[in-house]
């Protein structure tokens, strides 16, 4: 029982999980293979990650896949935010 809880804890560790919404956008983290955490920012919607989400890349460079409508200067600038919050501590505040 003790070898699946951990085998179950190392597969939710390599998922993204929420940490925030702000300004209609998704800020994710995760942990890599090395146990550092890895943050990501996307408008909340449906659709993958790569070809349906507005998102923000590892410079914080907003991608717009075809058919999507880019956000406002305001929008992005809070996501942008809380991804540097999210990137420089284990501590999300």
């Amino acid at each position: 029982m003790l070898l699946l809880s951990l085998i179950g804890t190392s597969a939710l560790a390599q998922s993204f999980q929420t940490i925030d919404r702000v300004d209609g956008w998704l800020i994710e983290r995760k942990l890599d293979s090395e146990q550092n955490h890895v943050c990501r920012a996307s408008v909340a919607g449906g659709g993958s990650w790569f070809s349906a989400r507005v998102r923000l890349d590892r410079d914080n460079a907003v991608v717009v896949p075809n058919g999507l409508t880019m956000p406002n200067k305001a929008s992005l600038d809070s996501a942008r935010e809380a991804l540097r919050l999210c990137r420089s501590s284990l501590l999300y505040f």
